[in-house]
């Protein structure tokens, strides 16, 4: 069994803002994150815990009952504690046009669901992103995407009413956005351009899909879809849930000629 008395880099402070059970599931979510422990190990004891980090049985025992509760560990009677299989999602961060599917290359089944395709104002973001009046109608498309039925992150996809009328008519194809806007309005997606905050799940609402407490750490992602002549098709923001890192692979040109200061 790990003993976390010798992760002595794991720090806990009464002079942060969180209690101290809430620092703790953090800093073992943080020790299963850096794969000191694998899915399917059995986690330590609240006595261990608290022994290790010098913290009372009870804070030790919130600490177990959040990480329960955000999915970082799951709990057999009679056996123990184990951690999670699936709590650690790596997903590619979009440089072109890609489904969710595309983006995650684990084993476990991506999969997507529908919870509201509406018309709203624009607000002032989308309209920027997708060159319209402020107020003027988009259609919003709120999907939640689930690794093994597990929430990762709900997307809201945002695109011009005048632009594709009727749009709400029409199924997804395959479930794709960009698929649904190739078939029915003959337009292709061959560019996007993504950037990711760090934040926290300030809605109750987001927080209840994502199933973690509000103001829980999330990432939000925005990005921007563009045609072939260049025109901003779809504005996106994502709220991403903890426990899910993006890869972005760069190839960067050759130069036969070394910059100065390049290594």
């Amino acid at each position: 069994m790990v003993e976390f008395a010798e992760c002595n880099s794991y720090q806990l402070t009464d002079r942060a803002s969180v209690p101290i059970s809430y620092q703790l599931s953090r800093l073992c979510e943080r020790y299963i994150y850096e794969s000191h422990l694998k899915p399917g190990d059995r986690f330590p004891s609240e006595e261990a815990i608290a022994e290790g980090f010098k913290v009372s049985r009870p804070t030790a025992h919130r600490a177990i009952r959040e990480l329960l509760t955000r999915g970082w560990l799951t709990r057999e009677r009679g056996r123990g504690t184990f951690v999670a299989s699936g709590s650690y999602v790596e997903l590619t961060l979009l440089s072109g046009e890609l489904s969710f599917s595309d983006q995650y290359a684990g084993k476990a089944q991506p999969s997507s669901h529908i919870i509201d395709l509406s018309e709203e104002p624009a607000s002032r973001e989308a309209a920027t992103v997708l060159h319209l009046s402020e107020r003027e109608p988009v259609y919003r498309l709120r999907r939640l995407r689930c690794i093994d039925e597990k929430p990762v992150f709900v997307e809201d996809s945002y695109l011009s009413v005048s632009r594709f009328p009727e749009f709400t008519s029409h199924d997804l194809v395959g479930g794709s956005l960009v698929a649904t806007l190739r078939r029915f309005y003959a337009t292709s997606i061959i560019r996007c351009v993504r950037r990711v905050e760090a934040s926290e799940a300030l809605g109750q609402e987001i927080a209840d899909y994502l199933q973690i407490p509000i103001l829980s750490p999330i990432l939000i992602v925005h990005g921007e879809a563009y045609s072939e002549a260049g025109l901003p098709v779809i504005y996106m923001r994502a709220y991403v849930r903890e426990g899910v890192s993006f890869q972005f692979i760069a190839h960067p040109c050759r130069s036969t000629t070394p910059r100065p200061n390049e290594f």
